[in-house]
């Protein structure tokens, strides 16, 4: 794909040319239109895909796909879509500068390895945010994020309407209800500070930045 070219089904969705560019390094367009995401391995070789048709989304299973990082990166954005990503920079393009940004997009296995292998490119300076759905596996990752950074291993369970927390090196265990669990009650409850921003789609009942897109989209139409 040329710096001239758009995508079809995000051209059709509202999404800018420019936004669509900073996108387009591991996507290409099928002949149905879908787009196709790849996703890499350690290294470097093709794991999985994510594919967004007009209506539909199916995120990828395992591996990692990097864009424009590098330690001159000044904020980095991690997330497990690419569809929900491109909808978050569309809607916030007017508020935040993207151009100098990193994207971070993980399969839904979410590998700490390639995550460890991918934060090493970049600064420690530089600002993380997180776009991952309001979903209480979205929060979670949120968290896994924040444990990244601080070199944290704690394990996430879910049990009955309850998150348990474990700290595998405190052996310490303790629990949150999954209706108020966050990670700013994370952070609160483990004694840490929050240095990860998190984005999520405010609109009641929505858990993410893509199915915020496809409600406007289908209201227009």
């Amino acid at each position: 794909m040329s710096l001239t070219e758009t995508f079809d089904i995000l051209s059709y969705k509202g999404v800018d040319k420019a936004i669509q560019v900073l996108f387009s390094k591991f996507a290409h367009q099928d002949k149905t239109g879908q787009i196709v995401f790849d996703f890499f391995g350690e290294q470097g070789e093709k794991l999985d895909c994510e594919i967004l048709s007009l209506y539909r989304n199916k995120q990828a299973s395992r591996g990692i796909s990097t864009l424009n990082l590098s330690e001159d990166s000044r904020a980095i954005f991690v997330s497990d879509s690419y569809a929900s990503l491109i909808c978050f920079v569309n809607q916030f393009k007017a508020r935040i500068s993207f151009d100098e940004a990193g994207f971070l997009i993980i399969g839904a296995e979410f590998d700490l390895i390639l995550l460890n292998q991918a934060f090493k490119k970049i600064s420690k300076k530089v600002k993380i945010n997180t776009v991952f759905s309001t979903s209480i596996l979205g929060r979670m990752m949120d968290c896994k994020v924040q444990d990244l950074i601080y070199g944290r291993d704690c394990g996430y369970y879910l049990s009955d309407d309850y998150v348990q927390l474990k700290n595998q090196k405190r052996d310490k265990v303790s629990k949150e209800s999954i209706f108020t669990f966050s990670l700013r009650s994370y952070c609160i409850s483990q004694a840490i500070i929050q240095t990860v921003r998190t984005f999520k789609p405010k609109q009641k009942g929505v858990e993410s930045f893509y199915q915020l897109n496809q409600l406007h989209w289908k209201d227009l139409n």
